[in-house]
Order: C-alpha cells, then structure tokens, then sequence
C-alpha cells in the first residue's frame, strides 16, 4: 500500500470547507478510481496547515495524479484559498489498528 501525503496551508475554516467539498464531491468519484483505499485529513489550527493523505493499493495508482484525483484536490484546495505546501508519496511500512477498508 501507499499514501501521498500532502500539506496544505489555509484559515481552518477554508481548510474544513474544503474537506467538507472534498468529501461530497472527490471522494465518491475516488470510489471508483483503479486502487484507491481510503483517506484521513489532520488539522492544526494554531499552525494553519492541514496534511491530507490518501491510501493506494500501488505505487502506480498513488502516483497517477490524474486518475487519482489530484486534479480535483487542487481545483478544491484554490476554491477555498488553501495553499498546497508540500505533496510526498511513501510506502505505507506499517498500520496497526486503523482499518483502511472504509472510504467515507
């Protein structure tokens, strides 16, 4: 499994707007993208930054940014006024308690 992790910088509430769209719109179209797992946001307020990773089966489907929804994350993030600061993608080496099935 793999996860891209990405930083975006914003007033928590943009950045909560932009989940909330992101979850309406982007995820349901995820559902049916070739290899997604499912994904989680954190957010710190009193840094005002938010790190949105999303869950692959492959490094090939992470790393697909078209079919992957990176446009899409890019279009919601300049709707909302979230920078995006930083996009990584990393092996998922371990997860303990967290189930990855879920997509909603």
């Amino acid at each position: 499994m793999f996860a891209r992790v990405t930083t975006f910088r914003g007033a928590p509430d943009r950045i909560e707007e932009g989940v909330r769209v992101y979850r309406e719109q982007v995820i349901p179209w995820l559902r049916d993208a070739t290899g997604f797992r499912g994904w989680i946001v954190l957010l710190d307020r009193e840094q005002e930054r938010a790190v949105g990773i999303t869950f692959w089966a492959s490094e090939q489907a992470a790393a697909d940014g078209e079919a992957s929804g990176g446009v899409l994350r890019d279009e919601v993030a300049a709707s909302v006024g979230a920078l995006m600061e930083s996009l990584a993608l990393y092996e998922v080496a371990a997860v303990s308690g967290v189930s990855l099935t879920e997509t909603s």
